[in-house]
């Protein structure tokens, strides 16, 4: 009888030893982050300047659009080492008194890194040696382009600042 109960408390020991934990990957997870970029006065940089803007891809397909916006976060694509996007000042505003329906258009260049996060999760990608040309146009509205930080790791910190 001890015997039995010595073998079935092995059993149950060894059961529990081998099973492997649940693999979910928790939201707190980072994930792939997107750009962070600031709007700031052309006539004091430090001096935050909210603006409305809508940010499409080069053929107009997706938008996304911001309202009294002083901070965006704007998805830079994985599978190449740039991005060009439509930056649109006062969209559907031709009447507004500062720089009416305005596009530049912007070209983010980039390395794109693939980075392990665990089994569960996968991969996430960062992007390091950011660089920004604002690629000529008629009518401009961005006046300068200050990159803050050249590696893309989280969105806690704004990367880039651009002044109007």
């Amino acid at each position: 009888m001890l015997r039995n109960g010595i073998v079935l408390i092995l059993l149950v020991a060894l059961i529990a030893f081998s099973c492997e934990r649940d693999d979910i990957c928790a939201a707190s997870t980072p994930t792939t982050p997107t750009l962070t970029i600031g709007f700031r006065s052309n006539d004091n940089v430090l001096e935050s300047k909210p603006l409305n803007i809508a940010i499409y891809n080069k053929d107009r397909t997706k938008v996304i659009p911001y309202s009294n916006a002083s901070t965006i976060n704007v998805p830079l694509r994985t599978d190449t080492t740039a991005t060009v996007l439509l930056f649109e000042k006062n969209p559907d505003n031709p009447d507004a008194a500062e720089d009416p329906e305005d596009v530049d258009e912007l070209t983010f260049t980039y390395t794109p890194q693939e980075v392990f996060i665990s089994r569960a999760c996968g991969y996430r990608v960062i992007f390091t040696n950011l660089e920004i040309r604002n690629n000529a146009g008629a009518t401009r509205w961005i006046d300068d382009i200050n990159i803050n930080l050249r590696t893309v790791e989280n969105e806690d910190t704004t990367q880039v600042y651009i002044s109007h």
